[in-house]
């Protein structure tokens, strides 16, 4: 694949279902979550695309809609607030506010969808520290344990929305990073610029090596 990539849908503003997807090899006994966190140790949401800023009414920047059993019913899907605990649609924070990635737990072989949102407001601290974020999938299981494999559409490999191009992504501290973006990035210059008041949504996601 050619990376760097811009994922298909991507963002606010998309009644996409076929942005993001993780594919479980052995089958789950509850509802599998999506959640964000600091880094790796998975313990802490300290920085401000957690605890947001005075622009954005202090709310974590980072919200996600699960798409597995349907397309967002608008596509301006980014809730106004945080739901605490799980919902479809939610802002992300830790085990304070995460999404539910489907109605029923998968099966052997099955998978979840959903897509991001960033939210940058005016007063963001543009340092990397502070805006970075790990994703994590919570799940239960019986028996064997699952292995997850994660993809994103690929538009630089001819996905769409209608026949998508599921490339896989490397999890892990070496594996890919996502970046949110301007409309109108390329390989070479992704941006994302901070409103002069306000809020804004990128325009795009790209997938990246580490």
């Amino acid at each position: 694949m050619a990376i760097p990539s811009t994922v298909v849908g991507a963002g606010n503003n998309s009644t996409a279902q076929n942005v993001f997807k993780v594919t479980f090899s052995q089958a789950l006994s509850a509802v599998p979550t999506l959640e964000a966190w600091d880094d790796f140790n998975f313990n802490t949401t300290a920085h401000e695309i957690f605890t947001g800023t005075a622009g954005n009414s202090n709310l974590p920047m980072i919200s996600a809609v699960a798409t597995t059993d349907s397309a967002p019913a608008s596509a301006d899907w980014k809730p106004a607030s945080a739901t605490s605990g799980g919902a479809t649609i939610n802002r992300l924070k830790g085990t304070d506010y995460y999404v539910n990635l489907s109605a029923a737990a998968p099966g052997a072989g099955e998978s979840v969808l959903f897509n991001l949102c960033w939210e940058i407001p005016y007063d963001a601290t543009v340092t990397a520290s502070e805006l970075q974020a790990v994703f994590l999938i919570r799940f239960s299981y019986s028996g064997s344990a699952p292995i997850l494999t994660w993809y994103f559409n690929d538009n630089d490999g001819g996905g769409s929305e209608a026949t998508p191009v599921w490339t896989q992504l490397t999890p892990g501290s070496g594996g890919n990073k996502l970046k949110p973006a301007d409309s109108g990035c390329s390989s070479s210059y992704i941006v994302l610029h901070k409103p002069p008041s306000g809020t804004i949504d990128n325009g795009e996601l790209w997938v990246v090596t580490s």
